[in-house]
């Protein structure tokens, strides 16, 4: 599954680093959340979608890798 952060959206309230902190970061004095890792398994899917709905800003989305052709 694809991450991605909208920082234009993110105003750092660090709930997915509570959440999935191998995939999200929150930089000290960093005014967003970044990505260690913009692609996640399928063992990190319910908690991944579980930072999606608990965002307050709605800065995180998933979508699906582009199948190969």
């Amino acid at each position: 599954m694809a991450v991605h952060l909208d920082t234009s959206k993110c105003r750092a309230y660090g709930i997915c680093v509570g959440i999935l902190p191998d995939v999200f970061d929150l930089p000290k004095g960093s005014p967003v959340a970044v990505l260690r890792r913009d692609v996640a398994d399928g063992e990190d899917l319910e908690d991944l979608e579980e930072a999606v709905v608990n965002c307050p800003a709605q800065a995180i989305s998933l979508s699906r890798p582009e199948e190969a052709r």
